[in-house]
């Protein structure tokens, strides 16, 4: 195909439409070639668009979930902390108490262990120091 401008008759004449043709044939050929390319990379980019936008949507209804339960947690902590509020001062004298029961309790646990496993290793080292007798024949024995 040949371009012909206004006022310019003369520039594809019978010799140069042969000449105008190849020309307008090699654009043609590079038009079609930077088309398919960035037809291939268009492509590629909706895939990588719609892959996106998957993922875009997952995490926006992570956040949402997250926000909530963060929310939740809010209140939780609030509602202890009031309740530690107003019951702090009853249960500091029970506490303290109780702790040094508690206390006594292991210690006297501790003490028991000790004594107990003391008590087994003399028992496991006499055992040890026994001689075993098979025949027991002989010398007063009497089956």
């Amino acid at each position: 195909m040949c371009l012909i401008a206004e006022g310019d008759d003369e520039s594809c004449s019978s010799s140069n439409v042969s000449s105008c043709a190849s020309l307008s044939d090699e654009n043609y050929s590079k038009l079609l070639q930077a088309f398919q390319e960035t037809h291939e990379k268009a492509n590629r980019l909706v895939l990588s668009n719609n892959r996106l936008k998957g993922l875009n949507s997952w995490l926006e209804k992570r956040v949402k979930t997250l926000e909530e339960e963060l929310e939740k947690s809010k209140i939780d902590f609030e509602k202890l902390e009031k309740h530690c509020k107003n019951s702090s001062h009853v249960y500091d004298s029970l506490v303290c108490e109780n702790c040094e029961n508690h206390e006594k309790k292991v210690h006297y646990l501790v003490r028991t262990v000790d004594k107990i496993s003391k008590g087994k290793s003399n028992f496991e080292s006499v055992l040890a120091s026994q001689n075993c007798v098979f025949g027991r024949a002989g010398l007063g024995f009497s089956p």
